[in-house]
């Protein structure tokens, strides 16, 4: 396939928007999500397991996500043509994923993202088990993590943290500026459960002045570990995603005390409505309690 037809095919499914809404959302679910609110902007805000949604909404959530990130780039347009996707791929273990979704209420737009994923092993296997199946973070840095969390750790105490987004195409408003706090609380909200158990941990990679100064400022015990991205496979989906100026590292969070007080002045900073600067409030609590 030429270029020009994976540019054509590329520009023809970012200006097809239909499927990015979850029409009756919560009527769908089945069960209680992790984490439900609505937001002052009107926004309806949860985090649920993917085996909560029918396969017609999961699918839903799975084209929101390709179109992400083909949209900033990170995805290969050549890839995505050559295979005719119009839905990032994914399988069956994405039923025991968190997903943390963000609708406006009244059109059901998905608008944030942001996902835990859960270690793709079959069964309960430890990370020093020759047939763990490596986390994403593994893969791309060349690391185990069986020598920085315990060879013994069972591989179903550790979540992979990625995909925090506002949708590229949301025009600017008050709601579009709330949308990722949104999401990282939300999200937050499922890693907090994750981290209660003992050995618990979540991994990630994200920019140090980014992802992981962020995280750190929601209250979370953040390890950055300094190890470089090995070259991506150019024919892999996700390629472009390596090509950024400013390098990420992978990360480590851990349950800290700060975690569930910082979280419960965000979740009341963003219920109040108020303009401003979420950043510079949370920081201000961060000081004030240090």
């Amino acid at each position: 396939m030429t270029a020009a037809a994976a540019d054509r095919y590329k520009d023809e499914l970012l200006r097809d928007r239909h499927g990015l809404e979850l029409p009756d959302l919560e009527g769908a679910l089945t069960g209680n999500p992790v984490f439900r609110a609505v937001s002052p902007e009107g926004l309806l805000v949860l985090t649920l397991r993917g085996a909560q949604l029918p396969t017609q909404l999961l699918d839903r959530v799975y084209r929101f996500r390709l179109m992400q990130y083909l949209q900033r780039g990170w995805a290969n347009a050549a890839v995505v043509a050559e295979r005719g996707l119009r839905v990032e791929p994914y399988d069956e273990v994405a039923l025991r994923d968190f997903h943390t979704l963000v609708v406006e209420a009244d059109t059901g737009r998905l608008r944030g993202y942001g996902t835990l994923a859960a270690a793709r092993d079959l069964g309960e296997t430890v990370l020093g088990d020759p047939g763990h199946r490596p986390f994403v973070i593994e893969r791309d840095y060349g690391f185990r993590l069986a020598d920085h969390l315990g060879a013994a750790t069972s591989s179903s105490l550790v979540w992979e943290g990625k995909r925090l987004v506002r949708d590229y195409a949301m025009p600017r408003s008050q709601a579009a500026v709330s949308v990722p706090w949104w999401v990282y609380l939300a999200w937050a909200a499922a890693c907090a459960e994750v981290l209660s158990h003992e050995n618990g941990a979540v991994v990630g990679d994200g920019k140090s002045d980014g992802a992981i100064h962020q995280l750190r400022l929601l209250g979370f015990a953040a390890q950055r570990l300094d190890l470089a991205s090995l070259p991506p496979d150019p024919a892999d989906l996700f390629a472009p995603m390596w090509s950024q100026e400013e390098r990420s590292y992978p990360f480590i969070l851990r349950y800290a005390d700060t975690l569930k007080p910082t979280l419960a002045h965000l979740e009341e900073v963003l219920m109040s409505g108020q303009d401003g600067s979420v950043r510079a409030r949370l920081v201000e609590f961060m000081e004030a309690r240090a």
